[in-house]
């Protein structure tokens, strides 16, 4: 990609390629939780800064944007001295910009700096409201603080913006934070609504199949673990469709999926569960 100016490829010259759509990298907040998901991959973050660079001269704004594509890339690596580095100058550049504010959010999130997180996402929503991935990313912090209520305002707030091409998002994450108030059912109506918006959410069919098996509808709860399969495979969805189709007496099933965990993750501690009781399985 051409950046613009020699000083900002000479700046960039040793760095990882900026991604060319600058998107918003994928939030896993993992045990804790919220995703924006896939969302933030497909949205241009440069929304606000598409103008061609003065002729002689530095855009700062362009120069800007480009540094959130590097600092957020470097997030999605885990190298959080790099990306602080690039968010840090792109702030320089451009401290007006909604992406700037929105990536350290993000950052400052990744690195449980709460107080900063939250300063920099309200200065994102303050300075474009429209933007119903901010509200979604927001809530997404303020779930994982335990911030509940709050939360879901947020994401409301992103469903009901009729531009938002990613609800199935927000719809998700409405059903996890449900889920870590120990509201199953309001959980899985919320995963349900963020499948029909999207029936091949990974994320969103595990729960499912979780909740499924928890209230001991075990062929629901396979049938979700098929439909999870067909994204991917993991060594927690060949466990749980081993202990459903143990309790279907499916041993065809069992069989297929004590082969997945024994080749396929052996070192997992599923696995390891699954060999400490073998027979009782067969």
């Amino acid at each position: 990609m051409s950046l613009g100016t020699s000083r900002i490829n000479d700046e960039f010259s040793s760095e990882l390629p900026v991604i060319r759509t600058l998107a918003i990298i994928l939030i896993v907040l993992s045990v804790s939780a919220c995703q924006t998901t896939r969302e933030t991959q497909r949205n241009n973050i440069g929304s606000n800064s598409t103008s061609a660079p003065p002729k002689g001269g530095f855009d700062k704004k362009n120069a800007a944007e480009k540094r959130v594509g590097m600092g957020l890339t470097y997030i999605n690596a885990q190298n959080y001295k790099r990306a602080k580095f690039h968010l840090d100058k792109a702030l320089t550049y451009n401290a007006k910009s909604p992406n700037v504010h929105y990536a350290l959010g993000i950052y400052f999130q990744r690195v449980k700096e709460y107080k900063s997180a939250e300063k920099h996402f309200k200065r994102a929503l303050s300075i474009d409201s429209k933007r119903p991935e901010f509200y979604n990313a927001y809530g997404a912090f303020l779930c994982e603080k335990g911030d509940y209520k709050d939360a879901e305002k947020m994401f409301n707030r992103a469903i009901d913006i009729p531009t938002y091409t990613d609800v199935a998002s927000a719809f998700y994450n409405v059903g996890f934070c449900a889920l870590k108030q120990n509201q199953i059912d309001k959980a899985a109506e919320y995963f349900r609504k963020s499948l029909n918006r999207d029936r091949r959410r990974a994320d969103a069919l595990i729960e499912m199949a979780k909740i499924e098996f928890s209230k001991e509808r075990y062929a629901r709860a396979l049938q979700y673990v098929r439909r999870y399969e067909q994204t991917r495979t993991t060594s927690e969805s060949a466990w749980l469709g081993l202990k459903a189709a143990h309790f279907l007496r499916d041993k065809d099933a069992i069989a297929r999926y004590g082969i997945i965990l024994e080749q396929r993750f052996p070192d997992s501690e599923e696995t390891a569960e699954y060999l400490d009781n073998k027979k009782r399985w067969m």
